[in-house]
């Protein structure tokens, strides 16, 4: 009987931490996220939010949403004209292989026209992004601006080699190039990772 006892702890054990490994991307995947529950694995970050401290915050809301009814939030008092939030997923691939990965969202912007816009981040690295951040286009939406929040389709492709222990590292965000209090949304994130031969 103890035998039993011990054998299924045994069972049990190994069952749990096999759960807990983090299944990985072989050849070929694509990962979709609505943030309709809770935030799906992505997780808050920040950087250059001090001197003088700025207030921010990522969340998610009902605010906007452009698939179903709720986005991420993305709120950032840029008080020290450098402030930059993110938000950021890893994901595990093989180990030291190239990788081709093609990053698309849904962005609400509320700036328009020429002037004080903010700059999109936006990358996949296989070290943590800080301080590498990747920058990429203006946070300008072409309209007017009683038009309000509009919805851009922002889309990017990396080419990346994986760490030795398989991390990507897909992170979305702003960074604040003008001295003003501003928010933005994303929702309906779509990664694709291929494997380069």
């Amino acid at each position: 009987m103890k035998c039993k006892r011990l054998l299924l702890s045994i069972l049990l054990l190994l069952t749990v931490l096999v759960g807990c490994g983090e299944s990985r991307i072989n050849t070929l995947a694509t990962r979709s996220f609505s943030f309709e529950h809770d935030m799906e694995g992505w997780v808050a970050k920040g950087t250059d939010l001090d001197n003088p401290t700025v207030e921010w915050s990522i969340d998610r809301s009902i605010d906007i949403a452009s698939d179903e009814g709720t986005a991420i939030r993305l709120y950032l008092n840029n008080l020290n004209d450098a402030g930059k939030i993110w938000i950021e997923q890893i994901f595990y691939t093989q180990a030291n292989q190239d990788y081709h990965v093609s990053l698309a969202y849904d962005f609400a912007t509320a700036d328009w026209g020429d002037i004080n816009l903010w700059t999109i981040i936006a990358s996949a690295s296989p070290q943590p992004p800080v301080p590498g951040l990747l920058f990429q286009e203006s946070t300008g939406n072409n309209a007017q601006p009683e038009d309000g929040f509009v919805w851009l389709t922002k889309s990017y492709d990396f080419n990346v080699r994986s760490s030795s222990d398989g991390k990507l590292y897909i992170i979305i965000g702003v960074w604040g190039t003008w001295e003003t209090a501003r928010t933005y949304y994303i929702d309906n994130v779509t990664i694709s990772f291929s494997m380069i031969a």
